[in-house]
């Protein structure tokens, strides 16, 4: 007979041991690629998606940084208060935001490939009564607001960061 209870502790345990070798695979790889993350996880016997990785990194707590033209690398995101996190919005704007755009009480925020969700991810940190939501693509992100008044005043902060 199935048990789901007992079959969610084994996915419990394998989630925590996979994270537990992504993280010491981090802190001894410097790269940001997540196939390098998989191929070297697969070598010790643990067989996981890139997509599996990247939600892993999400829940752990790593953004994807720039550190040169071209190179990049994952850093442990603290969310210890409202104004790192703002520094944080300020450090991911510069580094991945390409556009923002507005009409109504929408928002579009263009990223640099791969890096939409991670911003996305800060924006909703932050809980800024005006904005509603987000849904993040690969490339995108759709920050409703609670109005074109609310827009306006997020767009302009938002374009003051980039």
């Amino acid at each position: 007979m199935y048990n789901y209870k007992e079959n969610m502790n084994i996915h419990a345990d394998s989630r925590r041991a996979r994270q537990a070798l992504l993280k010491e695979l981090l802190g001894r790889m410097s790269p940001a690629d997540q196939g390098l993350f998989q191929r070297e996880m697969r070598k010790r016997g643990v067989r996981t998606t890139q997509a599996t990785i990247s939600r892993d990194l999400q829940e752990m707590g790593y953004v994807k940084v720039r550190t040169g033209p071209g190179v990049y690398r994952y850093e442990a995101f603290d969310p210890a208060g409202r104004g790192s996190l703002l520094d944080r919005l300020k450090v991911l704007f510069r580094n991945f935001v390409v556009e923002v755009k507005g009409t109504g009480q929408l928002l579009l925020v263009k990223t640099s490939p791969g890096n939409a969700n991670g911003v996305a991810s800060v924006i909703d940190a932050i809980r800024k009564k005006e904005i509603l939501g987000t849904v993040a693509g690969d490339d995108t992100i759709l920050v409703i607001t609670g109005g074109p008044a609310d827009r306006k005043e997020i767009q302009h902060e938002f374009e003051a960061l980039l």
